[in-house]
């Protein structure tokens, strides 16, 4: 029989995910986490710790690190990327749109300049505009509504550049 492999913890610099399935699993990784830590040097920052539950813990949900309750969210923002409760991206596509009209508007020289061709501009928006909308992405539960919306995005960002109102 294969042995059970079990992913405990997402290490990226200085950001931690912990991973487990129960409340008391989760206070006693947290708590070796703290004291392993600070024997470095390192402490954990209780302003910025969050919790999230994909599920219910039937027992008391509070996590504690320095002594302090840490803060239940719905989502939050790691790595870049929006994180639900619930597996919707929902909330990522949301912002990540909004980054890429930012970018889209700051090249607005590029794409109604007549001195450009067509299939340079085709080019930097599939490498700058695609490239920062779709980072990520692969993860994405998709669903009808999120697709409309990347759609609508893409093909307004396209007629945009195709001068088609």
């Amino acid at each position: 029989m294969v042995g059970r492999c079990t992913l405990c913890d997402l290490d990226f610099a200085d950001d931690i995910a912990l991973i487990d399935e129960t409340r008391a699993s989760m206070q006693l990784t947290t708590s070796i986490l703290e004291k392993e830590s600070s024997k470095v040097g390192l402490y954990i920052n209780t302003d910025k710790c969050k919790v999230m539950t994909t599920n219910t813990w039937y027992d008391r949900m509070d996590i504690q690190a320095a002594g302090m309750d840490l803060e239940v969210v719905s989502d939050f923002c790691y790595l870049g990327s929006y994180i639900s409760y619930n597996g919707s991206c929902k909330n990522d596509i949301r912002v990540r749109i909004g980054k890429v009209a930012a970018v889209f508007g700051k090249m607005r020289g590029v794409w109604k300049s007549s001195q450009i061709s067509l299939m340079v501009k085709m080019r930097l928006y599939e490498f700058v505009i695609l490239s920062t909308l779709l980072y990520s992405a692969e993860p994405w539960p998709l669903t009808a509504t999120s697709l409309k919306r990347l759609d609508g995005a893409h093909h307004r960002w396209q007629r945009s550049i195709f001068s088609v109102s």
